[in-house]
């Protein structure tokens, strides 16, 4: 059932938006991106844990981000009862859907979201964490995101877009497939068919007259106790359906996402490692972007395919084009790079830095690489998502390319006049959060949670069997992004982050201490909380519960006296330590 289809005839053929005007897509390379995320994700022999890893950071750029961790509970369903689906928006409320989870029901006048589309429910659904994207559920099942540059380009069928017929967006597929799946092939699988059959759409596609086709599609890695998987999706032909494909990563390999596609040469009868839509192939060879001559028989090159780059050769200003060109190839390669580099030193040191990552960069970045065996821990990671090129040429804390006292942080936008960007770094003034959520076996799965930038937040661990939801200051609804509110965690953590560019060096030495012994009582909370909740089972997610909600609210608290500490002893351009005159 959906709701604000347009008719057939009135569907505009958006398939080949390579025509898009040439100045409107370089002047959007130069702005901040909408969701430019960076996923990291480790497979379980790489894992020190034995178990997949995947690590998420949500740079929301210049739009506000809704920040609640919000639990969503595993529900009964009436026979016949549907599954709404909805648009979903980037600040708060990014949905009031009193059906979904008690935290989105509606408050203060607010009113519940009209859907877009339905589909028959499931008798059961699981429970699990939810941010913008779905998150953890509670057998494991663990994904992050990274929107993605495509050929092609979808809009949402809802009032006041009669060129929209498209009815389902990456945040809705990541949930379905955390309430319905618990394995990764299933949510892969599952989220293939729904994109087909109801029309996938970025919510940063921009209009008809602006697409975005930086934007304009989607990955995903996705993770169950057992196995790694790349999920890659965009709109199918005539802004309509979608084209998908999914690959399964090596156990013994880390991947890394950054707003491109890296699903290269897939080999189209291997169903135990590739998986993708009917017809994959047929779009690329309709408008001439791949043909089997291309490829070795049976292989196909999705990111050679259906990956963007700006066309220079016949451009109304092909320097513009060229610079477009060079953008979108070192803002995604640069992250890919230094992933690999930082995660498996031995085969990032065989990868160019310079070779940036396109559709046919030669000799491109592999999709994932081999790491030592049990090398990866979730400190790693969270390191990995703390960086800033420290000690490479592209080292944002020294140098010209720093700002005052070694600040890594840029402005939202690059000043008028000024060809190119500042390198793209992981960790970002402009994340509103991030997470590596651990895939754990049998129920003992966690996901490290951490407000505002990587580099100034402390990594706090929430269970997925947790029978309840996050403290209260985690979903509240006294405070937003535009909002200040001390009943607000993220704004403890904001709050560090905004003062630390007074001294970069110098405050967040303090600010990456005190994460520190944070995460290091975290790990041996983790410990202690299992094995106590492991002593009886009637309880167990009620223990796990209280064991997080106790800690993180204990830490948040210690984060706020943290932060005006800081005030005191690094106020008035000068350090305090104490009321002497030494």
């Amino acid at each position: 059932k959906f709701h604000g289809a347009a008719p057939k005839n009135l569907r505009t053929p958006l398939a080949a938006m390579p025509c898009a005007p040439r100045a409107l897509v370089a002047a959007a390379l130069l702005a901040p991106r909408a969701l430019g995320c960076t996923v990291v994700a480790v497979g379980k022999d790489a894992s020190s844990t034995g178990h997949p890893m995947v690590a998420h950071t949500d740079d929301s750029g210049s739009d506000a981000t809704d920040v609640r961790f919000v639990r969503v509970p595993r529900k009964q369903w009436p026979k016949g009862s549907t599954r709404k689906i909805y648009h979903w928006v980037d600040g708060y409320p990014r949905v009031v859907a009193p059906e979904r989870s008690d935290e989105y029901a509606p408050v203060n006048g607010q009113r519940p979201n009209e859907p877009i589309g339905e589909i028959p429910q499931v008798p059961e659904t699981y429970a699990y964490w939810d941010m913008d994207y779905g998150v953890q559920n509670e057998m494991g099942l663990s994904i992050g995101e990274s929107t993605t540059t495509a050929r092609t380009v979808g809009f949402p069928a809802m009032p006041g877009k009669p060129y929209g017929y498209c009815h389902i967006g990456i945040e809705e597929l990541s949930k379905i497939a955390l309430e319905r799946c618990a394995t990764a092939r299933c949510a892969v699988e599952t989220m293939g068919k729904l994109a087909v059959e109801l029309g996938f759409y970025s919510a940063d596609s921009g209009e008809p007259s602006a697409p975005d086709l930086e934007d304009s599609a989607e990955a995903l890695a996705v993770a169950d106790p057992e196995e790694l998987w790349i999920f890659n999706v965009m709109t199918g032909k005539n802004n309509a359906s979608a084209i998908w494909a999914s690959m399964r990563i090596p156990a013994g390999h880390v991947t890394a996402i950054g707003n491109s596609f890296t699903i290269r040469k897939m080999n189209l009868s291997d169903s135990e490692n590739f998986l993708y839509s009917p017809g994959v192939t047929e779009l690329a060879e309709e408008n001439g972007w791949w043909s089997p001559k291309d490829d070795a028989p049976g292989i196909f090159d999705f990111f050679g395919a259906y990956g963007y780059t700006p066309e220079v050769k016949g451009s109304a200003d092909p320097a513009a084009d060229e610079l477009a060109k060079n953008t979108i190839a070192f803002y995604s390669g640069r992250r890919m790079w230094r992933v690999f580099n930082l995660l498996s030193p031995e085969e990032g040191a065989k990868l160019d830095p310079n070779r940036g990552n396109l559709p046919h960069t030669k000799d491109p970045y592999p999709t994932s690489v081999p790491a030592p065996a049990r090398s990866v821990t979730p400190r790693k990671v969270m390191s990995v998502l703390r960086d800033h090129y420290e000690g490479t040429p592209y080292d944002l804390t020294v140098g010209m390319a720093a700002g005052p006292f070694g600040s890594p942080n840029r402005g939202p936008v690059t000043p008028w006049g000024v060809n190119g960007i500042w390198e793209r770094a992981i960790s970002m003034h402009r994340t509103s959060f991030s997470h590596i959520a651990v895939a754990n076996a049998n129920g003992s799965c966690v996901t490290w949670f951490g407000w505002d930038s990587p580099h100034g937040t402390a990594y706090m661990p929430w269970f997925c069997a947790a029978a309840t939801g996050a403290p209260e200051e985690f979903h509240s609804h006294d405070g937003s992004q535009s909002k200040f509110s001390t009943k607000v965690s993220w704004w403890a953590f904001n709050l560090v982050n905004q003062y630390t560019d007074i001294n970069f060096q110098l405050i967040n030495k303090d600010v990456r201490e005190k994460a520190t012994v944070i995460e290091d009582e975290g790990e041996k909370l983790v410990a202690e909380c299992l094995a106590k909740a492991d002593k009886d089972p009637t309880t167990r997610g009620r223990e796990l519960s209280k064991c997080s909600n106790d800690f993180a609210s204990k830490k948040v608290a210690e984060w706020w006296d943290f932060a005006f500490s800081l005030f005191a002893k690094y106020g008035r351009y000068s350090i305090t330590h104490n009321e002497s005159t030494n």
